[in-house]
């Protein structure tokens, strides 16, 4: 076989991945492209705390209190931030079977356009029930980029490279979150409607840049394979990679192709039956994903995801500009900025990382980690010297979101979008966006209510919720995050197929040797493996 660049990509091996990731700089830019999608998701989980405490938003949508001051109810801030994540729960139904029949592309454009309708309705609002319809329908749109996004680039990047690419997912996300607050802490030193407008009126950035690019866009070739249009996926490989190497598509369409055999191989041919849907929902495809054969994968996948939520994620990310007001930090925003300048950096540095050291290793020890710091939170929370106390929950939240980024922020998502078998995959990602957005919308509901000043003001002592459900995430992920890193997606199916215990993928896969079965251990090989 002749090499590409020096590799030879017929085969699967992880030791080609930093040989690899020089010549992927083309891929690396359609996948930043898809990625921005999910930017607005950042602005929009970050938004509703960094609009919370603008005096000119508070004097638009608030209510005059007694001593002159504005405040935004708790059911205001409660309905503004559960809302997206509600209608995510809604779209994603609807919108994951139709991913698997018309394809990924489509989906873009039609993001793009309700979210610019999300928009308009939000800085147009003169009311608190108009500003939530546009946080609704703009939630849509996220919905919809959050299920497309990682769906695209886990099926259509190498198998060395996921854990690289799929950290753009979660890096975007922090990335918009940090982008909103930089706007933010611009627009604080502006008088009038322009101080909570600006921000807002910025999240046409991301609908403008994917419709432009959209005529351009390539379909997943995995999609493509799989609808018998194997032309159509090579000249989308073109576009993708650039590579003048013509031998390079035909490789990959074959792997693809092979991926598909093994797929159906293990798992039958089910798609030959006509799908049973009802109000749109492919029920069966549902149904499958938690068939005894997928559940415990289908269950890991949607775990993943939830754990951020489940650990404080909220919380921590998007209350915490509003949060340290309350505690009483002169400068809020500018502690917020740096405080999403430690998470940037944390989430950019997990991209070699989740390749260095692996998927369990970053998610189930720092889970831990975060459950005590949230433990330390709470007590710092039951301090009466409040001087002395926040200035040292802000420390820990810095620390807080330091291992969040390394760990389950960055490596969740890349677990979460790589796990499912692949025929599944669309199906599962839609789970996953369902999940999430349900952990997201009890979060966001719930959240206002512990810490507004006219609700629980629980401040610091906070901390102690998120111990109890972020300890449920860490031992729960004990038991069902495997080490992924460098295993091909047939590889993966093999060793689900065999009843590896999670916890035993990696040295299952690199000594082929000690599978654990009804109590024993026995001899297993797994061939053509790869673990490094």
């Amino acid at each position: 076989m002749a090499l590409i660049h020096g590799i030879d990509y017929s085969v699967v091996n992880p030791d080609n991945k930093w040989k690899m990731l020089r010549s992927q700089s083309r891929f690396a830019l359609w996948a930043l492209l898809i990625s921005s999608g999910v930017v607005m998701q950042g602005f929009d989980i970050v938004a509703g705390g960094q609009l919370a405490a603008m005096p000119a938003f508070k004097e638009t949508f608030g209510v005059l209190q007694g001593d002159g001051s504005y405040l935004i109810p708790a059911h205001y801030l409660s309905a503004w931030n559960s809302i997206a994540p509600a209608t995510e729960i809604a779209i994603t139904f609807i919108f994951a079977p139709l991913l698997e029949k018309f394809g990924r592309k489509w989906g873009i454009l039609t993001a793009s356009l309700i979210s610019a309708a999300g928009v308009v309705l939000q800085q147009l609002a003169t009311d608190w029930r108009t500003h939530l319809a546009g946080r609704g329908v703009n939630g849509i749109a996220i919905g919809m980029m959050f299920t497309i996004s990682p769906l695209w680039i886990g099926e259509t990047c190498r198998p060395e490279l996921r854990g690289f690419f799929l950290c753009f997912f979660n890096t975007s996300i922090v990335l918009g979150q940090f982008a909103i607050v930089i706007v933010s802490q611009g627009s604080s030193h502006i008088s009038g409607k322009w101080q909570w407008w600006l921000p807002v009126v910025a999240m046409y950035t991301f609908p403008l840049i994917l419709t432009a690019a959209w005529p351009f866009f390539p379909e997943s070739p995995y999609w493509l394979v799989r609808r018998g249009r194997r032309e159509e996926a090579k000249k989308a490989l073109r576009r993708i990679y650039g590579f003048e190497e013509q031998g390079f598509y035909e490789i990959e369409a074959t792997r693809i192709e092979e991926e598909i055999r093994l797929t159906s191989d293990l798992h039958g041919h089910v798609e030959a039956k006509p799908p049973r849907r009802i109000l749109g929902v492919n029920v069966e495809l549902e149904a499958e994903c938690f068939d005894p054969t997928n559940r415990k994968r289908t269950l890991t996948a949607i775990f993943a995801a939830s754990a951020q939520q489940m650990i404080g994620a909220t919380f921590v990310i998007g209350y915490a500009t509003y949060f340290f007001e309350l505690i009483g930090i002169s400068n809020y925003f500018a502690a917020s900025m740096a405080l999403y300048a430690v998470m940037l950096a944390a989430s950019m540095s997990a991209f070699p990382l989740t390749e260095i050291y692996g998927r369990r290793f970053l998610i189930v020890g720092p889970q831990f980690m975060l459950c005590f710091m949230v433990l330390i939170i709470g007590i710092l929370g039951c301090v009466p010297d409040k001087t002395k106390s926040s200035w040292g929950i802000v420390a820990l939240l810095y620390m807080w979101a330091l291992i969040y980024q390394l760990s389950i922020g960055a490596t969740g998502f890349v677990l979460a979008s790589e796990i499912a078998t692949m025929r599944l995959r669309a199906t599962t990602q839609g789970l996953i966006t369902v999940t999430n957005a349900a952990w997201g919308l009890i979060m966001q509901f719930t959240v206002p209510y512990m810490i507004n000043p006219d609700a629980g003001n629980l401040g610091g002592k906070v901390g102690f919720i998120f111990l109890g459900t972020g300890l449920m995430a860490a031992v729960g992920g004990w038991y069902l995050f495997p080490e992924t890193k460098g295993l091909s997606f047939e590889k993966l199916d093999e060793l689900y197929a065999m009843k590896v215990p999670p916890r035993l993928f990696r040295s299952v896969a690199a000594e082929g040797t000690n599978r654990y079965n009804g109590g024993e251990l026995v001899d297993v090989t797994v061939p053509g493996v790869y673990c490094n």
